[in-house]
């Protein structure tokens, strides 16, 4: 849910859009922190991936990547600025940041689920039978490096499924939260490159398989000027 306090503050703000081209996973980090580093006002950037690229959170311990395994598949490893644990990014898939140059006195949880309560909005807003997680879900293998493998209360799920991934991180009072909306999934590539990882929802099983980054652009820009009332709308 959108929280009053997140509308109070950005509610009609102007935001600045960026579509980025696919860049490598290295290039792609790098450009999430230099606006992390030097936006001036909110701003969204979609953007996508030169290759199949498996970014883990910033603590994650990688003693149970296959570095060879990965080079031999041409899958790139990264690591992301933000926490969390791994994905696999496939190069069609549409990944969003969200750079906040001032989060105030918004808490992770509340400034972590309305942005990701924004997404959903345009999301529904453009047909997807989307909403947000109410509680989390830690299953008994807590240790699994798959990011698939935890729903954050918050998150973007599709028929109780996580269908979005999102992770933050904070740094003189700016914020940055990015996250995955994959477009299909590559099911015998995540399970070579993070063994055990499942498969959740994505745009090929709802029927958006032909969704683009502009689309949920041009809904942002809606839903930046009239959340609240088209929460209600839609959600």
């Amino acid at each position: 849910m959108i929280s009053e306090k997140f509308w109070q503050m950005y509610g009609g703000a102007e935001w600045d859009y960026i579509l980025d081209g696919p860049l490598s996973g290295k290039a792609n980090m790098e450009r999430d922190l230099e606006l992390l580093a030097g936006c001036g006002k909110p701003t969204l950037r979609l953007y996508s991936w030169l290759r199949p690229t498996l970014s883990l959170g910033r603590n994650q311990k990688d003693g149970w990547v296959d570095y060879r395994l990965c080079e031999s598949l041409n899958v790139e490893v990264t690591r992301r600025p933000t926490g969390g644990r791994a994905l696999l990014h496939m190069p069609d898939e549409i990944t969003y940041a969200v750079i906040l140059p001032d989060f105030g006195a918004l808490s992770v949880s509340e400034a972590f689920a309305s942005l990701a309560s924004m997404l959903a909005l345009c999301l529904k807003m453009l047909g997807l039978p989307v909403g947000v997680a109410e509680s989390g879900h830690i299953p008994g293998g807590a240790s699994h490096p798959s990011c698939l493998a935890v729903t954050a209360p918050g998150e973007v799920t599709a028929y109780g499924r996580k269908l979005v991934g999102s992770a933050q991180v904070r740094r003189e009072g700016r914020l940055l939260q990015h996250g995955s909306l994959v477009r299909r999934y590559n099911e015998e590539l995540l399970q070579k490159v993070i063994p055990g990882a499942q498969a959740e929802m994505d745009l090929n099983t709802l029927g958006f398989a032909d969704l683009q980054a502009e689309d949920i652009a041009a809904e942002w820009r809606q839903a930046a000027v009239g959340a609240p009332e088209l929460w209600l709308k839609y959600m």
